[in-house]
């Protein structure tokens, strides 16, 4: 008779699967608005056509060229509903199937790796639960797609047999920039392994040369069109990243603080990560797929060429996870390593991952309920007015055709504009950073006190979840005021 074989390893992967997938699909349905850079994103994707997508892109973004691609494709498949909820919905499927199969790869990866299923259950269990790991599979980016192309990646070298000529391995490597420009990191890593190892193959030489031919036609046909204007106006911004790396020990330290979050233990876990890349020395594959993508991502930020930003570490995470685990695949009396597989999971089910899981959301805006609020209590004659976040309304707008809107726009001077209103009743949709600190350098509502001849006539005010102290609030709010005069009257 058959009787089924109950296997309580692989019944553990699939409850560490599915906690992942429970978070994730939550954020994902919970459905919080668009923030400013993913608006900015929508905006290049939806107004270009497929070809246009691997030119350079507007409004500071940048993006790998297949991502951009495969999101229009899903976006236009499935957009049966031209409403915004469904259409932030569809913009975000891409990274959260990315960020949902990264589970079990990852799994698949370290059993590779190891053959330790304690160690594999261990990894997984830190990536699902891991909040930017979570956060950025429910964000129109691809920084999460980016984190699943790594693991891809090191799988692609761990399977590649060089004793026969094999060039599709090598073909998929060379793809990988087209859906993560931070793959280049992991690729040399593998290569650098391939060529200490076997550099008199005959069959690693035909292989490098396929990759190399997809690499160049790759980075001279997109690659460099695509970085011509890249962040040419965020070198504040990205500057202030570049000076927290005062070291390579500050700089794990921050990746660390990345993957968890908190800053409980971090030192030690430091301390951790580079003992545990010392006894990598003994193991070649290990150190080559895991250190020197690290050590590479360093110089990148040490020499300001590579943002030291959660979301472009992202891709790095996994590798970050193989390193800490790394010390515990070297215990091999069994009882030994069914301890420390369980000390690793209690410490870190001690750490606090953060409840609700909107919380994790660091960036918050309350655009869509604006304009959501707007629709439905617009008396359809009254003229709108766009305020920051500007992108965000600019998204927003697209789904209302109906509204009346104003050729002013609040950004640069907001007094100088609403001096030139001609007099007559006004909505000002105001969301993001501005709603609290606008380019006066003063709370939007002191300043309409403030100015002589406008009347406040109705206000609704939304503040999406956020942690106090933590998040960037960017709440959302809609004024309806009144212009009495024609001419400045401001004190």
């Amino acid at each position: 008779m058959f009787k089924l074989k109950f296997n309580t390893g692989y019944c553990f992967f699939i409850l560490i699967f599915c906690i992942g997938l429970f978070f994730r699909l939550k954020l994902y349905f919970l459905n919080l608005s668009f923030h400013c850079d993913e608006a900015n994103l929508a905006l290049n994707l939806i107004s270009r056509s497929y070809p246009e997508l691997f030119q350079p892109l507007e409004r500071l973004q940048v993006a790998p060229p297949f991502f951009l691609v495969l999101s229009k494709i899903f976006y236009q498949f499935a957009f049966f509903n031209f409403t915004p909820r469904v259409s932030d919905l569809m913009l975000r499927l891409i990274p959260l199937v990315s960020g949902i199969a990264a589970i079990p790869a990852f799994g698949f990866l370290l059993q590779r790796l190891f053959k330790n299923k304690f160690v594999t259950a261990a990894g997984m269990l830190i990536l699902a639960l891991a909040p930017s790991a979570v956060l950025y599979s429910c964000i129109f980016k691809q920084y999460s797609t980016e984190l699943l192309v790594s693991i891809l990646t090191l799988i692609l070298f761990s399977k590649i047999d060089l004793k026969v000529r094999n060039f599709k391995p090598f073909l998929l490597l060379g793809l990988m920039p087209f859906l993560s420009l931070s793959s280049f990191f992991v690729l040399a890593g593998g290569f650098c392994y391939l060529w200490v190892k076997e550099r008199c193959s005959r069959n690693l030489a035909y292989g490098t040369g396929v990759f190399l031919a997809v690499l160049v036609f790759y980075t001279f046909i997109f690659l460099i069109p695509v970085h011509s204007r890249y962040y040419h106006d965020m070198s504040d911004y990205w500057n202030a990243s570049f000076s927290m790396a005062s070291g390579i020990f500050s700089y794990v330290k921050i990746l660390l603080f990345y993957l968890f979050r908190t800053y409980a233990g971090i030192s030690l876990a430091a301390i951790l990560f580079f003992v545990s890349v010392l006894l990598m020395l003994r193991n070649l594959k290990v150190f080559c797929f895991t250190a020197i993508p690290v050590l590479l991502a360093y110089i990148g930020v040490i020499t300001k060429h590579y943002p030291l930003d959660e979301r472009l570490m992202l891709f790095i995470m996994p590798i970050v996870i193989i390193v800490l685990l790394y010390p515990f695949t070297l215990i091999t009396r069994r009882f030994a390593v069914l301890y420390s597989g369980l000390v690793i999971l209690l410490i870190y089910g001690c750490l606090n991952f953060p409840l609700p899981i909107e919380n994790i959301v660091t960036k918050p805006e309350a655009a869509r309920d604006v304009w959501e609020y707007l629709a439905d209590n617009y008396d359809g004659k009254t003229p709108v007015l766009l305020g920051y976040s500007l992108n965000t309304n600019l998204y927003y707008r697209m789904f209302y055709k109906d509204f009346k809107y104003c050729d002013f726009v609040l950004i640069n001077n907001t007094e100088k504009t609403l001096k030139n209103l001609p007099s007559g009743d006004y909505y000002i949709v105001i969301t993001g950073y501005e709603f609290y600190r606008n380019l006066l350098e003063k709370d939007f509502d002191a300043f309409l006190k403030e100015a002589q001849g406008i009347e406040v006539l109705e206000a609704a005010e939304f503040i999406p979840p956020h942690i106090d102290g933590f998040a960037e609030i960017n709440s959302g709010r809609l004024l309806k005021i009144r212009k009495n005069h024609t001419e400045p009257y401001f004190s």
